[in-house]
């Protein structure tokens, strides 16, 4: 392969790792907006009924959209059907939908051991999922009386159950707008500050995975919030803003992390990128390659000094780089 092969493969395979898509929008399904219909269906289900919107028309729903063998989804289960049960009434119908069903077997095996008895629904081909415009599993959807949506929560977390239940007495009119925020920023019971920041970054993960770039800072807001002094929460809104192109916020919150721990890698290497992006190359070339020493994540300083170097026109300096960042992509899988 030629040295230019090189440089444009590893600028391709580098880009996609550093998650550089554009945002895709910050609502949590694609397709459906709070207050907006949710769309009909007809699913057939582990016990051999069927489960159809037209007859649950008049009720609060709670739809668990799950996925087979998989923690998250199993403790959205379990714990859907806990705070349904926990809250009652006639008016208030748990539906939880998968589109796994060669798992038919596993699904029978895991609610009977747990006692799960709410309707398991099938979507074999994923047209509910593609209507509904499912960005992550499990996720959890509140349907009002009208069939219209009113809140989402998108995989889970520690506060899944506290904030359910708030959503479902919400949409039941059993808590107005301002009893909803104020029972929102309540700590649930059980859950540290800690975890409830792990739960918050996780999420943001996942949405930046998907390109909802918004959604994910707001998740790591969230995070700060609840573990202010943890610096790898300041190193992930910082990546983010580099993603969003805010120089001077990248800027301000690495230099929190570094006055605090100078010699922090991670930090340098975001440093040294936004000397990169604002034109300092001599500044971006000794932080970057300061940065590979030690660091869990060094295909990125790599991909930044290979671009660098390009700049300079030294081509064959620049592919050496590029040739040890794509190592360090294929090495990890």
């Amino acid at each position: 392969m030629s040295v230019r092969n090189w440089v444009v493969r590893a600028i391709v395979v580098s880009a996609a790792l550093l998650g550089l898509s554009p945002d895709a929008g910050a609502d949590d399904l694609r397709n459906v907006k709070k207050g907006e219909p949710v769309p009909a269906y007809r699913l057939p289900t582990l016990d051999g009924s069927v489960v159809d919107s037209e007859t649950l028309k008049g009720s609060t729903v709670v739809i668990v959209c799950l996925s087979a063998e998989q923690r998250r989804s199993e403790l959205a289960s379990l714990e859907s059907f806990e705070v349904c049960q926990a809250v009652g009434g006639e008016s208030l119908r748990l539906v939880q939908v998968t589109a796994d069903v060669i798992q038919r077997s596993y699904f029978e095996s895991f609610r009977a051991e747990r006692a799960v008895t709410a309707p398991l629904a099938f979507d074999a081909d994923r047209s509910f999922y593609g209507k509904l415009g499912l960005i992550v599993l499990p996720t959890t959807i509140v349907v009002d009386k009208e069939g219209r949506l009113a809140h989402v929560i998108s995989l889970h977390s520690g506060k899944y159950k506290h904030e359910l239940e708030a959503y479902i007495r919400h949409t039941l009119g059993e808590l107005s707008d301002a009893a909803l925020d104020e029972q929102l920023k309540t700590t649930p019971t059980g859950g540290t500050p800690k975890s409830l920041a792990s739960a918050h970054r996780a999420l943001a993960r996942s949405m930046r995975e998907k390109g909802l770039l918004d959604t994910a800072k707001a998740e790591l807001e969230k995070a700060r919030e609840q573990d202010p002094g943890d610096h790898e929460i300041l190193l992930d809104l910082a990546d983010l803003d580099l993603a969003l192109r805010d120089l001077d916020g990248a800027e301000a919150l690495v230099a929190e992390v570094l006055a605090a721990q100078p010699n922090h890698r991670r930090a340098q290497q975001i440093k040294g990128i936004v000397c990169f992006e604002r034109g300092d190359m001599d500044e971006a070339e000794r932080l970057l390659t300061d940065a590979l020493k030690l660091n869990p994540d060094p295909e990125r300083a790599h991909y930044y000094l290979g671009r660098l170097l390009e700049s300079r026109g030294d081509i064959e300096g620049a592919a050496g780089h590029y040739r040890a960042a794509l190592e360090h992509l294929l090495a990890k899988g």
